[in-house]
């Protein structure tokens, strides 16, 4: 049998996530010798040996196979959720008792006593460190390292803590998250998270393999995270569901520039199916592209072609492009670069995969087109601009068998581009990044709860099949909340964040106060995502000036307290 410890983080294999049709024994002995992780009943993540990625890519294995990549959503809030009335409300007191959240993220500081109760005890249930290879692997999984309460307290006793759980989370993102979520009353800054009672559980991710990195063109030093390595971990956190019967939100404050904005990739269709199960709920954040010019939308009628204007930035290295149309229409592409050197038109073929070369310029383009993706039916263009020449750059856009010529082209997100790049004539609607768009999870944009405007990077809706995304907005912009230490101590104090993924961590926070009053406290025992999802909508603030739903506020700010009015007067 294959060292599968080793292999899943060896830079000598590829991973690919596969939609497989029997059951997950039979699934587990046909690809065994292919290091294969389960993930649910629908989705297995496979290892596969290579000596190289010239091969690699959509038209040989296909779209939806490739893990995308995802990038964190960062850069008196609680209050502002009205999770703290909830809290101190007779009748009510809710504070997240009995309940699991658990983080996709960046690990967690277990040594800073927020995350602990009154006794000092922990309330980390568990942490699987995706990174660190030297401890107890977890159940059903062949990498990373599993920590237990058991361990975490035993280590807060000891003088050296990390010689007994050697975790960190060097970022402070996913410490900063469940501090807002979770964490309890610090007196003397005046701070608490929304759920200060709950439990917590962490996934640490591990950072993205070089050739994927090569492949989306990312090469600026920004931590970035795979997609098979993120639905691991929510199969890991539904698993502790299980284990500890107890209910579950699931939090994810990462996301991507890839996909449909249809809830077509593997990861938006695997939360959407957690969000469905009795006593869980899925929060994700709507991105942070709302304003990055990002984003186009075009539209082909009868033999004309739109003209796409891309501005490239000086020493851009490259970037990809994704080109979505919609059935039963059919799209091809051609390329003008800035000295006006002509690439003609690349017909559609299906599962077709073509390299052009701009003499003049120096720059490669590779097109793959996909004319039916997996996901969700459609055509895809994936386009990768290596070492692209400054300048306007001009994708003419070209249609046959149109019904109704309308497309998106999206970039990758703003972090992993260069700052100079853009579109000319941008949409900033549909600017929603993966998975945010998947119709079941809980969407979280952002606003700014000290002067009630909106935060302007939020990623806006609605999704690309017209459902209402975001669902609502919660405080995003400078939100308090712990840091890490930046040194050899651990805890760093406190500090100030920017971004859709603290809305989500605080949105987090209110969704495990309701899984507290209505599982733990029975009084709605049949209470999941969905349910959830509506509650917090019925409550939300609603401004008179603003129609809704919005594209931008979704159906209003996230008011929990008020959902709670709501909900025990009918």
């Amino acid at each position: 049998m294959p060292d599968c410890r080793e292999i899943i983080m060896s830079e000598e294999y590829l991973d690919f996530i596969v939609e497989y049709g029997t059951s997950s024994e039979a699934a587990m002995e046909r690809f065994k010798d292919l290091c294969p992780q389960v993930i649910s009943d629908r989705y297995i993540s496979l290892y596969g040996k290579t000596d190289g990625v010239s091969s690699f890519g959509v038209a040989n294995n296909t779209y939806s196979a490739i893990p995308k990549l995802y990038g964190l959503m960062d850069t008196t809030a609680v209050a502002a959720t009205g999770a703290i009335r909830l809290q101190n409300q007779t009748g009510f007191e809710l504070t997240g008792r009995g309940v699991i959240v658990g983080f996709i993220d960046t690990g967690i500081d277990y040594t800073n006593d927020i995350f602990n109760n009154a006794t000092g005890q922990t309330r980390i249930l568990n942490i699987w460190d995706q990174t660190d290879n030297s401890g107890t692997l977890p159940e059903n999984f062949d990498y990373g390292s599993e920590y237990s309460m058991e361990d975490i307290n035993r280590a807060l006793a000891s003088e050296n803590p990390l010689e007994i759980v050697p975790h960190r989370d060097e970022l402070g993102h996913g410490t900063f998250m469940a501090g807002v979520a979770c964490g309890k009353y610090d007196e003397q800054q005046d701070f608490i998270g929304s759920a200060p009672d709950s439990y917590i559980a962490m996934v640490k991710l591990k950072e993205a393999k070089q050739y994927l990195r090569d492949y989306f063109l990312i090469d600026n030093g920004k931590p970035v995270y795979q997609e098979n390595d993120i639905m691991m971990a929510a199969s890991y956190l539904r698993s502790l569901r299980v284990k500890y019967g107890m209910p579950v939100v699931i939090v994810l404050g990462l996301g991507s520039g890839s996909g449909d904005r249809a809830g077509g990739l593997p990861l938006s269709q695997y939360l959407d199916e957690l969000a469905q199960f009795i006593g869980q709920s899925v929060v994700v954040c709507s991105g942070n592209e709302g304003n990055e010019r990002l984003h186009y939308s075009g539209r082909v009628e009868g033999d004309s072609a739109d003209e796409v204007e891309l501005r490239v930035g000086e020493n851009d290295k490259g970037f990809v492009l994704e080109l979505w149309g919609n059935t039963p229409d059919l799209f091809s592409v051609s390329f003008v670069s800035p000295l006006g050197e002509s690439v003609p038109r690349i017909p559609a073929r299906k599962d077709v995969s073509e390299r052009v070369n701009f003499l003049l310029e120096g720059t490669t383009i590779d097109i793959d087109y996909s004319l039916v993706e997996a996901g969700n039916g459609e055509e895809l263009i994936f386009m990768r601009f290596m070492n692209p020449s400054p300048g306007i750059w001009t994708i003419r856009v070209y249609g046959s068998n149109i019904l109704n010529g309308k497309f998106n082209i999206w970039a990758n997100l703003r972090q992993f581009m260069n700052e100079d790049t853009f579109f000319l004539k941008p949409d900033p609607d549909i600017t929603l990044t993966t998975p945010s768009s998947a119709q079941r999870v809980l969407t979280v944009g952002g606003y700014d709860s000290s002067s009630e405007a909106f935060y302007p990077r939020s990623g806006r809706g609605f999704t690309n099949d017209d459902n209402v995304k975001p669902d609502i907005v919660a405080p995003a912009v400078d939100v308090f909340g712990p840091d890490v230490g930046r040194s050899a101590e651990l805890s760093g104090g406190f500090t100030r964040r920017t971004g859709t993924s603290v809305a989500a961590a605080l949105t987090a926070g209110c969704c495990a106060q309701m899984l507290e009053w209505g599982v733990v406290k029975e009084n709605d025992i049949y209470m999941n995502g969905t349910f959830i999802k509506s509650y917090l909508i019925r409550g939300a603030d609603r401004d008179r000036d603003i129609t809704y739903p919005s594209r931008q506020w979704g159906y209003g700010k996230l008011n929990v307290f008020n959902s709670f009015l709501i909900l025990t007067r009918t």
